[in-house]
């Protein structure tokens, strides 16, 4: 169990730096060409894995017949989710972007469990209101609500 702890720990830093970097190539590169070079070096790094651990299997075209078709849609969410989180980065900070994930992934996670085990849990619910008002509260107390409203009716 402790193993598992620290893996989940160690992801969340490397989501965490992950998103530092997707950020830094936003901004040179833009949105696009960012996450572009996001998944290309992903498919290097992951063909070199399967090449070095030996389980090339899509290297046979008949293999690809085994596949279920939902499985290739991860790679599509992937790339949805790495765009909206590079936009999103875009606009709030780091700190409140992760924190907005993991209310999103909370949400996610309370709907799938709903639907697939029929149960609804009030506590979790409860859970992600709070930390949906904590980001809210703690935009409110350090004035970044008010500079916005300010903002928006300069513009205007």
């Amino acid at each position: 169990m402790l193993l598992f702890v620290i893996l989940s720990l160690v992801n969340g830093l490397l989501t965490t730096l992950n998103k530092m970097l997707n950020l830094e190539a936003t901004h040179s590169l833009g949105t696009t060409n960012g996450t572009l070079i996001n998944y290309i070096e992903g498919t290097i790094l992951s063909l070199i894995a399967v090449f070095v651990m030996g389980k090339m299997h899509l290297i046979y075209f008949d293999y690809w017949g085994h596949i279920p078709p939902i499985t290739l849609m991860g790679g599509i969410f992937g790339l949805i989710a790495t765009l909206f989180a590079m936009v999103g980065m875009a606009k709030v900070r780091i700190s409140y972007s992760t924190v907005i994930l993991l209310v999103g992934q909370l949400g996610a996670g309370f709907f799938v469990d709903a639907i697939i085990a029929g149960k609804v849990i009030p506590l979790k619910i409860l859970g992600i209101i709070l930390v949906a008002f904590g980001i809210f509260l703690d935009q409110i107390v350090s004035g970044k609500w008010k500079q916005k409203a300010s903002s928006e009716n300069s513009v205007k």
